[in-house]
């Protein structure tokens, strides 16, 4: 049974309500500019405007917005435009930003690339398909049965007499001479104008010298589980057009790697990810993932066109176009309006473009190219919590060849998992390193796993291991700014440590403590249960409502009900929120308090004005007199205008209603009497109980 109690109003609230806005995703569609769009694995469709990891979708409101901008005024073309404050308004969002999150993996040369493409292939042009002489090689396998167009509704094309032209008067006779990849090659504008651009132009020249001299890193390996799984091994330049072969990229929304796998997609193939170790950065186990995930999708589609289209965009959204457009040709519906992002449609033929360039490197000026040495190695097993710098020195090698020849593990050092970790070291190097690692084992002081409460903050751990913050910072390699979450597990020193000097009496000096305990500010509805006891949650970043409905084992409008927040609005850090839970729950892996342990202060209340007022004011309330407005009674009372608005919630010059209640802060100790000479009281009494409780059934609904 609930009992509810009302607390006497002090004062009347008002409710700041904020709006978050995320993406959707249902069936591979997300909601990018205003419409659902089909999303990608690695990343939603980017505004055309921005540079994106090949995510790009027409229909940009950011150039609506330049032209009439540009409209009102005929000398604002002339102003420079300001950059955004991509940091600030990140810090605002509390990280990825709207236009964030219409971003792919972020490296030079691919922005370098995004940047060509949008002169390369408008996407407001009307049609991007030429045709193309008949006597050129078609490489996809033939059969005499295959089906030939005897008429197609266009006027004949002429018999060429000449080498076949593109537009512009362009030889594209050399196109027959090309080696063919092993994947289906179809001779579309697209196709040949990447051709083009990395043959001839110098961005297109700077960015594949660039991505083949670094393929010599990885590609053997990836083309080595390609062909265990009997895929074609030019799906390896499928990784170059993702990621630039850049193990680190890393896209706002979450893609990371060689592959740019989301985190959903990445457990779904077998890639373990946590704040120690990312399976996704690892060569050979993110390619084996991938591998499985084109074989699936090929399985799917039966094309390798729509395969690397769905890899692109989701496979839901190749699915509901294919239904849509009535067309499971991916040359078809990339020409048919609506059906594929921009960028899809501009994502298969970059793909082929370097495939075709990788098989004939002399041909296309890169004869002289420099292929760097692949990154071999041999898995040596190393102990929980091992740090890179101790291989690397157990190896004699640097740590950073370590780090390079290990980038799945993210802080430098192996998880402290319960079981060995293999740790790949250079060629040659695994028996002295296991014979020194051994040796070390049994000299380096001991460590142990320990596993993040919820709501347990850094500090609180410190404090409790008796080690300073920054030795848990450097044993766990935490980042600047990184959250730790509840549930994630963390080395510290066996045994009592010595208490650092940086350890600090944070509650004799925290704003918020009375007499030793955590001050709580709380509404002016009192609940009581009979089966339930209350306890207090202080929000760390990061939290969310769910997160706490699922761990107190508690619902929104419950949660919403005892703390008057908008289940809508993100949690801001530093909150406290009061819960009710079963007698029995078992809170061991939660950090709360009880409520001998804080001093609970209803909102409004003299306490709560005295106990959060840092200037001596004293708060008062007079009653107003004919022709009084807020500014002329701040003025009697050394008050100012702006803060009799905040206080009163209303205009400075309003007129007031003589005998009007208007409360005042007033600076200094006083009596209860105003300069005036009228007593008032600041609050009414204490709450009665209640004789008779209310029964729950009849308490209003939320809304």
């Amino acid at each position: 049974m609930l009992v509810l109690m009302k607390r006497p109003l002090r004062s009347s609230r008002t409710s700041c309500l904020a709006s978050v806005l995320g993406l959707a995703s249902v069936l591979g569609l997300a909601f990018v500019s205003g419409t659902f769009a089909p999303s990608a694995h690695a990343a939603p469709p980017a505004p055309a405007a921005r540079p994106s990891n090949g995510k790009a979708a027409a229909g940009s409101n950011k150039g609506s917005k330049t032209n009439a901008s540009s409209n009102s005024s005929s000398s604002s073309s002339t102003k420079a435009t300001r950059p955004p404050e991509t940091t600030v308004r990140r810090s605002v969002a509390g990280g990825p930003t709207f236009d964030d999150t219409a971003v792919g993996a972020d490296t030079p040369e691919l922005r370098a690339l995004y940047a060509a493409e949008r002169e390369l292939f408008p996407p407001a042009q009307s049609s991007t398909v030429t045709a193309w002489p008949d006597e050129l090689p078609f490489p996809v396998a033939s059969s005499e049965d295959r089906p030939r167009v005897h008429a197609s509704g266009l006027p004949p094309t002429p018999p060429a007499s000449a080498p076949a032209l593109a537009e512009g008067g362009r030889d594209l006779a050399w196109l027959s001479k090309l080696d063919m990849p092993d994947l289906p090659v179809r001779w579309d504008a697209r196709v040949v104008r990447y051709l083009e651009f990395f043959k001839d132009d110098p961005r297109g020249r700077t960015t594949l010298t660039i991505w083949m001299r670094r393929s010599g890193r990885y590609r053997d390996a990836m083309k080595k589980v390609l062909r265990r799984k009997g895929l074609p091994e030019d799906l390896v330049w499928l990784s170059m057009i993702e990621s630039g072969f850049d193990p680190a990229a890393r896209s706002p929304v979450g893609a990371v790697g060689l592959w740019q796998f989301m985190p959903e997609t990445g457990k779904i193939y077998g890639l373990n990810q946590d704040r120690w170790a990312d399976q996704r950065m690892s060569l050979v186990s993110a390619t084996e993932a991938a591998s499985d995930f084109l074989a699936d999708l090929h399985r799917r589609f039966g094309s390798w066109d729509l395969a690397m289209a769905a890899y692109n965009m989701g496979y839901g959204g190749v699915l509901s176009a294919v239904r849509k457009y009535n067309t499971n040709d991916f040359w078809a519906l990339s020409k048919l309006e609506g059906s594929l992002p921009w960028e899809t449609t501009l994502y298969v033929p970059k793909i082929i473009a370097a495939s075709i360039v990788a098989r004939n490197l002399a041909t296309f000026g890169y004869r002289e190219l420099q292929i760097e040495a692949p990154l071999e190695g041999e898995d040596v097993p190393v102990g929980p919590g091992v740090a890179l710098a101790t291989v690397a020195t157990a190896c004699g090698v640097t740590t950073k060849e370590i780090e390079q020849l290990n980038p799945e593990l993210r802080a430098s050092r192996t998880p402290p998992a319960q079981a060995d970790w293999p740790v790949k070291v250079p060629a040659g190097k695994g028996a002295l390193c296991t014979q020194s690692l051994a040796k070390n084992r049994r000299e380096a002081p001991g460590t142990e796993r320990y596993v993040v409460r919820f709501g347990e903050s850094l500090e609180q751990i410190a404090q409790a291991r008796h080690v300073a913050v920054s030795k848990l910072v450097e044993l766990n390699a935490i980042g600047q700014g990184e959250v730790v979450r509840g549930g994630t597990v963390l080395l510290v020193p066996k045994g009592d440590g010595v208490v650092a000097e940086e350890r600090k009496d944070t509650a004799s000096k925290d704003k918020s403590a009375f007499n030793g305990k955590p001050m709580v500010v709380v509404p002016q509805d009192m609940f009581v249960y009979p089966d339930r006891r209350r306890v207090f949650y202080r929000v760390q970043v990061g939290d969310s409502l769910r997160e706490i409905c699922s761990t107190f084992k508690t619902t929104p409008d419950e949660v919403r009900r005892w703390n008057g927040v908008d289940p809508q609005a993100r949690l801001v850090e530093g909150m406290t929120v009061q819960l009710f839970v079963p007698r029995d729950a078992d809170l061991t892996g939660v950090v709360v308090l009880g409520e001998p342990d804080v001093h609970t202060v209803v909102a409004g209340t003299d306490e709560f004005f005295q106990h959060w007022d840092d200037k001596g004011r004293r708060r008062v309330v007079v009653s107003a007199k004919a022709g009084d407005t807020l500014e002329s009674i701040g003025k009697k009372h050394g008050v100012t205008t702006g803060l009799m608005e905040r206080i009163n919630r209303r205009g400075r010059n309003e007129a007031l209603v003589p005998g009007e209640s208007i409360v005042c802060w007033v600076a200094g100790p006083g009596n209860q009497a105003t300069p005036n000479g009228t007593a008032v009281s600041a609050f009414p009494e204490a709450t009665p109980p209640l004789s008779n409780p209310p029964n729950p059934e009849l308490l209003p609904a939320l809304p």
